[in-house]
């Protein structure tokens, strides 16, 4: 059951959220308030007089370590994932033994996003709210041998006894409610020019963060009885899970702001160019929340195997045990920590080819953030043609993304009047080749279109 608990973090557990760009709908003139996640100035001039979100639920996900092989379960066949992590029957990796050493990454983003609004209040301002509960996870340059000791459970005997080095381990984690303040206006037009300009803030409640960095571990698993570090550190910070049992701070280990800013030039109807500055801020985990840094020349977790931790304090206090000779409480450096938003630089184009025929192509850049904590937006490059009707719409995403590894995605997205599905990546759930993730998206949305 453990090894099925962590098969379920690397693999499953993403299968419940959303991505966040939904490519083939976010880029739409009938986008509605979904178009402020790629640029808020998009909301202005809009062709809708009002949209109200009611639901939008999906996924992105990808990683290059853990994999579901070709022809393991069939097409959409969520119950035989199901019981293949019941039994431990259904998943791969891609560990080399010949090269431990190699490096492999992890990427993960979410978002449900609840009742949300956009208004027109006249041909120039719009104005907009969404509330959605968000997360990001990403694992950078894990070596092999860390990645496959950790899906073992350190329990694999092939590679006790043999001393490993984790110098590139850099983990995030963050999940926040978002409660979003949109406003776009027309700051400039003529007969056949344009220019648009719009912001979000947010008022941020974190929900639980993670994290590791400035990783330095040399290890050895001598067997069952002995766990053993030499000349090792790392810095960590998380917040405390077993608060979610308390009401009064299941939902609330702290607050921050962001904020996103956008710029759109528009000819006539033919050409819209935008740039924008996505989800720039932080979250300060004050509440239940802390750090720790562990560092020593010799350390060893004695009986590792046969220590029973109930929670993850214990855990804290168990491991600086280990590295600080029985001090339980001297790894805490800090009761709070920040932890920075995905944030990104994006530039959007699209050309209107002719009637109702689009072709956009949208950048995403994320930033990385030295020697500070966050989570990474992975980087994004696509081109995505589109026919676009008032009533439906159907849209074909082409798309490169990079989080220390190139992946190329298809992607397929249809709207029919206020419902839509797809994804940008959804046909690896066909079972087509192995199953490294899967990109899903679908809403239900209501909208009224302007007159003009």
């Amino acid at each position: 059951m453990q090894k099925a608990l962590m098969i379920l973090v690397w693999v499953v557990l993403p299968l419940s959220m959303l991505g966040q760009y939904d490519l083939g709908i976010s880029n739409s003139n009938y986008a509605g308030i979904k178009a402020a996640s790629i640029n808020p100035g998009r909301l202005a001039d809009s062709k809708l007089k009002w949209d109200i979100n009611v639901l939008s639920t999906g996924v992105t996900y990808d990683n290059t370590f853990v994999y579901i092989p070709k022809g393991a379960v069939p097409a959409f066949g969520f119950r035989s994932i199901i019981e293949g992590i019941l039994h431990l029957n259904r998943f791969a990796t891609h560990f080399d033994p010949h090269n431990p050493n190699k490096l492999y990454n992890f990427t993960l983003s979410n978002e449900i996003t609840g009742p949300s609004f956009l208004l027109s209040i006249d041909s120039d301002q719009s104005i907009g709210f969404n509330f959605a509960l968000r997360s990001y996870a990403t694992i950078r340059n894990i070596p092999g041998h860390t990645a496959e000791n950790s899906y073992d459970l350190l329990m694999n005997s092939a590679y006790w006894n043999t001393p490993f080095s984790d110098h590139s381990t850099r983990l995030g984690g963050l999940s926040w409610l978002e409660y979003g303040f949109h406003y776009g206006r027309v700051i400039y037009r003529d007969r056949m020019n344009t220019w648009k300009a719009g912001i979000s803030l947010k008022f941020l409640r974190g929900v639980y963060a993670a994290y590791a960095r400035n990783t330095n571990l040399n290890y050895t698993i001598a067997d069952t009885t002995g766990l053993v570090f030499v000349h090792s550190s790392i810095d960590y910070g998380r917040t405390d899970f077993n608060s979610y049992s308390r009401t009064h701070s299941g939902l609330n280990h702290g607050a921050g702001f962001g904020a996103s800013i956008g710029v759109v030039y528009a000819h006539a109807e033919d050409i819209r160019i935008g740039l924008s500055l996505l989800d720039a801020g932080a979250i300060n985990f004050s509440r239940n929340s802390a750090a720790y840094h562990l560092q020593a020349d010799s350390a060893n977790f004695s009986n590792w195997r046969q220590t029973h931790l109930k929670n993850n304090t214990e855990v804290d206090q168990a491991l600086s045990a280990v590295f600080y000779q029985g001090d339980s409480s001297r790894s805490k450096t800090a009761d709070h920590f920040n932890m920075r938003l995905p944030t990104a630089l994006s530039l959007q184009a699209d050309w209107r080819l002719c009637d109702s025929y689009f072709l956009n192509a949208t950048i995403v850049k994320g930033f990385g953030h030295g020697k500070r904590q966050g989570v990474i937006q992975p980087d994004i490059y696509a081109v995505t043609p589109r026919y676009e009707r008032r009533q439906w719409e159907v849209s074909v995403p082409l798309s490169l993304i990079y989080y220390g590894e190139w992946r190329a995605r298809l992607g397929l997205a249809v709207r029919i009047w206020y419902f839509y599905f797809g994804g940008d990546a959804p046909f690896s759930l066909l079972g087509w080749s192995n199953m490294h993730g899967v990109d899903f998206y679908a809403g239900i949305r209501y909208f009224l279109p302007s007159k003009k």
